[in-house]
């Protein structure tokens, strides 16, 4: 076992395999079917040497498998012709399943699933296997009975691989498994930030924080190495900020590698007919992005960079390039705002066009730049746009004052008679009353609604007052006691006057027999002396009155009696 892992430092192809040693921990593999628990477990101590992973059988029916991470997936072309290799483990070999019975890998994509059954199950000790990725080494589509596939179609399912997986159960009572020292013999690699010194992972790269809008797409140990020859790079901006400012500029290129500007921020670095992936390297450290907008914004760029080669699409990397020129918050400025009005957005009230991003202090209720003078106070708010490292930020002040409606007062009932004197309220500039009126003052006499619109130096109010009135004493009629019916035009007609606001009214007049010779429901409906269109004879009359008036708001019921003396 010593010799096998002398080889892998002889042929410089294995430096760059894809492995998985479980030395540190279980490298994000996983288990499906029916373990005990998805994650695959590291064990620290017991491998071959070292570390290694473990899946435990649940026993629940079916088989269980080590689930490859995300690494193995994708494009893996160059693989062809080379290995799968892995060292496996069991802990029961009692009962174990026929050699030739099972999937012992299942190689999928999205068009087609590859099968391989090894000639052996794994034993007690540490059991190595090697697979060739070759459409006649064994492989089968779908299942251990399925056709052979064609050289095509093992080509096209290494270039998209959607899941690869090792068979960790060979019997069908309760065990487990280990694996260790698996190599992917696809031997591309690519890394903008080869020892991830910029804090980033997955083969990505964090650009230092810079001051300019302008910063490299790749570190200065970035790696790429392929055995297939690279046709080109693509460097897009997926979140382009300015899109017609964002670009790729490229200083001195190797002779072998053209750049393409395909639009902006769109670059392409194409292969003239021999370039190594050295070269392209070199041509990819020499491009810098720059954004040439008047303002660039303060934020962190993404470009995408992908490789292609022969057999396609081979990777996809991210830089993550965090620019933050000196910060902007716009010039000073102060705002008066009315009461009642919608949100305004502080950002357009500072002077100078400020970009969005930064924090005001105090926070606005609305959590972002929206004043609203029904829930945020009036004073002096900052808009800070924050040092980022070593590039400056900015600050601006608002001062805001908020212009609140004025009152005329509360609505009010008087007495009937009196008068309410309405003043205009002070620091308005115009005014004008619901009557079309703009005096000073308004005196009211009669009940209603009163409404006075007016503008202060910044807003327009308006304010309304409801005037009632009601009697404040009892209310005296007056019934004459003689009148004269001879059509002389002199008190021919009898009435009571009733000087106060009534609801209903019933008045009767009786001759000495009892007869209603005369009836009223208006104060204002007078008795001229005649009964069915005949004159009455002259002589005393009786009167009986009920009538409902209000005192003091409340309904009153107000009954009289008399007599009057009709003479001709």
């Amino acid at each position: 076992m010593i010799l096998r892992y002398i080889l892998l430092f002889l042929f410089p192809g294995f430096l760059f395999a894809q492995t998985g040693t479980f030395n540190a921990s279980n490298e994000d593999w996983r288990a499906s079917g029916d373990p005990t628990n998805t994650n695959a477990f590291w064990e620290p101590a017991g491998g071959n040497p070292g570390g290694y992973i473990r899946v435990v059988d649940a026993s629940i029916g079916g088989l269980w498998y080590f689930e490859a991470p995300s690494r193995y997936r994708g494009n893996k072309c160059d693989a062809y012709g080379k290995y799968l290799r892995w060292d496996q483990i069991t802990s029961d070999t009692n009962n174990q399943f026929g050699p030739l019975d099972t999937r012992d890998v299942v190689l999928e994509s999205n068009t087609i699933t590859l099968v391989f059954d090894n000639t052996q199950n794994p034993g007690l000790t540490w059991t190595h296997f090697d697979v060739l990725l070759r459409e006649d080494a064994g492989w089968r589509i779908g299942d251990l009975n399925g056709p052979a596939p064609t050289e095509a179609q093992f080509q096209a399912a290494l270039a998209n691989i959607s899941g690869l997986r090792i068979q960790g159960e060979y019997r069908s009572q309760a065990d487990f498994g280990g694996l260790d020292n698996f190599i992917f013999e696809s031997t591309f690699q690519f890394d903008l930030d080869g020892n991830d010194s910029s804090g980033a992972l997955n083969g990505d790269f964090n650009a230092d924080t810079t001051c300019t809008p302008t910063a490299p797409v790749a570190d200065s140990d970035a790696v790429l190495f392929s055995e297939t020859s690279v046709d080109s790079i693509v460097l897009r901006l997926p979140f382009a900020q300015n899109p017609a400012f964002e670009t790729f500029l490229t200083s001195a290129l190797p002779a072998s590698v053209a750049a393409q500007v395909v639009a902006p921020g769109w670059l392409r670095l194409v292969n003239t007919g021999t370039a190594t992936p050295a070269n392209f390297m070199t041509a990819l450290q020499a491009v810098q992005y720059t954004d040439n907008s008047p303002a660039p914004p303060r934020a962190v760029r993404i470009v995408s960079v992908v490789v292609y080669a022969e057999c396609g699409n081979m990777g996809q990397r991210y830089a993550y390039l965090p620019i933050f020129p000196a910060g902007y918050a716009g010039e000073d400025a102060e705002r008066t705002f009315c009461a009642g009005t919608a949100s305004t957005d502080l950002l357009q009230a500072l002077g100078g066009d400020p970009p969005p991003g930064g924090v005001w202090q105090p926070a606005l209720m609305s959590g972002n730049s929206l004043f609203n003078p029904a829930t945020d106070q009036p004073g002096v708010y900052q808009y800070i746009i924050p040092d980022a490292g070593t590039c400056p930020g900015d600050t601006a002040t608002i001062t805001i004052a908020v212009e609140q409606p004025f009152s005329l007062r509360s609505d009010t009932t008087i007495c009937n008679g009196d008068y309410l004197l309405l003043t205009i309220p002070p620091n308005l500039t115009n005014w004008t009353w619901n009557d079309g009126s703009q005096q000073s003052t308004l005196e009211v006499k009669t009940p209603g609604v009163y409404t006075l619109k007016g503008q202060t130096d910044y807003c327009s109010f308006a304010d309304s007052v409801q005037v009632d009135f009601y009697t404040c004493k009892t209310c005296l009629i007056y019934a004459p006691n003689v009148f004269t019916p001879n059509d002389d035009g002199r008190n021919d007609n009898w009435q009571i006057f009733l000087p106060c606001i009534w609801l209903s009214f019933r008045l009767e007049v009786f001759d000495r027999w009892g007869n209603v010779v005369f009836a009223a429901d208006d104060p204002e409906q007078p008795w001229d002396g005649t009964w069915r269109g005949k004159k009455v004879a002259p002589g005393v009359y009786s009167w009986w009155l009920e009538w409902k008036g209000e005192l003091f708001g409340a309904p009153e019921v107000y009954r009289e009696r008399g007599g009057v003396t009709v003479v001709r």
